[in-house]
């Protein structure tokens, strides 16, 4: 379980990086204790007037000595601590742009296809480990980001001509790489979780190569051996139907959020080498899952996904098991979104390069504690007769009772923690205008901030009366 103390935190994730000098190791600890205890803010805002610390955090930042590397090193290498515990882990990948628009940006790279656009930054690739069973998440174990050449745009029709090595979708690999060195023996029981981007031929016969797991959502219509139909034809004719069943599409983007009625079907097929590619012949043996949405609404795009997969897949318990994988890949989204809307990665306004990597890189951490922050919050709620106290101390709920629940007298007896979570976002300014019935992120971070201020306030008034 998370831990709400915001130096605790620190502490475990990052007490154990080599910086060269515990001095700066300690430090480090202290900036992103604070950054979290302030969610959103700039360094000089978190540290709140102590200017001790404001230089302190300054000098971390600005020193050559510190690479952004061995700060991320320090994080990963915590949460595969975490993981060896668990009996199943599922990585979600999925990439995003980082853009800036102040002076350093002219040092970037282009974040877009338009090379007249302003905003200019770097790519990341972030791979978030959650645990497949309790489906809660347990840390970042991965991360690159890069800054794209400008000397490069405009001549993707030379992209065939370059090595594999050379091209973005390299990362794939290149994280799956990684992340068996960072979890040892535990990769073996981690599934890979990646959209449609990574349905690169080359990627998958490294993940089968070396008997590395995965669900991938196909994008290319493969040839297969022995059909003359190629993939997506050859699913649609031939692929087992399983069963039918409802699953909740959540509402992203301009997409309304629905209940969706699947059929699965799953199959087991050979798929062949793409023409003139040199990569190895003959072909590979996948298991996909094809799910298909029936009856879908009117105004609505029908959802279809083809799972590439190691897994089993031949009861329909497997494959519905597949298609839960793949839905918790969303979590990858969100906490791009927490990296940036709620931790404000791209605020932040450092006048080099590599000052901006090294916040760059706290603030990845940062944005996986609103994730579980949220989580934490968020996790008994479908338990009416579970106290708050199961998720907030009690002075906690007692200062969220006083905010919320205006001239209603305090309850003897701690509320429910469905109470608590609602009444959190309430104080992040919830008023379910869409209808969901759910807060979103953004109500629920802010009312957290907002307890953990009041909770200050009321603390230091004790305290203060205590010495009268």
């Amino acid at each position: 379980m998370i831990s709400t103390d915001e130096y605790e935190w620190s502490q475990q994730l990052f007490g154990g990086s080599d910086l060269g000098d515990t001095r700066r190791t300690e430090r480090l600890v202290d900036v992103a204790a604070r950054m979290a205890s302030q969610m959103g803010q700039s360094l000089a805002k978190s540290c709140g007037g102590d200017q001790a610390a404001l230089l302190g955090g300054y000098r971390l930042m600005r020193n050559e000595a510190v690479e952004p590397e061995a700060i991320r090193d320090g994080g990963f290498e915590s949460v595969a601590q975490q993981a060896q515990a668990q009996s199943l882990l599922l990585a979600v990948e999925d990439s995003t742009s980082i853009s800036y628009t102040h002076a350093v940006a002219t040092e970037l790279g282009l974040t877009s296809n338009n090379q007249d656009a302003k905003r200019n930054g770097f790519l990341a690739h972030s791979v978030l480990l959650l645990d497949a069973v309790s489906e809660h998440t347990i840390g970042l174990i991965g991360q690159q980001h890069w800054c794209r050449d400008r000397a490069d745009y405009g001549k993707k029709h030379r992209r065939k001509q370059r090595a594999y090595e050379d091209k973005e979708s390299y990362k794939w690999e290149q994280a799956s790489v990684q992340m068996a060195k960072r979890l040892g023996s535990a990769m073996q029981r981690t599934i890979s979780v990646c959209d449609r981007e990574s349905d690169v031929y080359e990627y998958l016969l490294y993940k089968c190569g070396h008997d590395q797991r995965f669900v991938v959502r196909a994008q290319v219509d493969r040839r297969i051996l022995h059909n003359d139909c190629k993939l997506f034809e050859a699913l649609a004719c031939d692929a087992s139907a399983l069963c039918c069943y409802t699953v909740q599409i959540p509402q992203r983007g301009g997409r309304k959020a629905r209940e969706a009625k699947l059929l699965l079907r799953s199959a087991t097929v050979e798929l062949l080498a793409p023409a003139g590619r040199t990569v190895a012949q003959g072909s590979l043996s996948v298991n996909v899952v094809l799910a298909e949405e029936l009856d879908a609404p009117a105004q609505s795009e029908p959802l279809q996904w083809v799972l590439l997969t190691t897994e089993a897949v031949s009861s329909a318990e497997e494959a519905r098991q597949v298609v839960r994988y793949y839905e918790l890949r969303w979590r990858i989204e969100d906490y791009h979104k927490a990296w940036k809307s709620g931790v404000g990665v791209e605020r932040q306004r450092f006048q080099t390069v590599e000052n901006l990597e090294r916040m760059l890189v706290i603030t990845a951490f940062l944005a996986v504690r609103l994730l579980q922050l949220r989580e934490h919050l968020d996790a008994p709620t479908d338990a009416p007769e579970t106290t708050c106290e199961t998720v907030l101390s009690e002075d906690e709920w007692k200062v969220l009772w006083v905010s919320t629940e205006h001239n209603q007298p305090l309850p003897k007896i701690a509320p429910a923690a469905r109470w608590a979570f609602y009444a959190i976002a309430k104080l992040g300014g919830f008023t379910d205008t869409k209808r969901t019935g759910r807060p979103g992120w953004d109500t629920v971070w802010h009312g957290w901030f907002r307890l953990r201020e009041r909770l200050d306030g009321y603390q230091l008034s004790k305290s203060a009366l205590t010495e009268l």
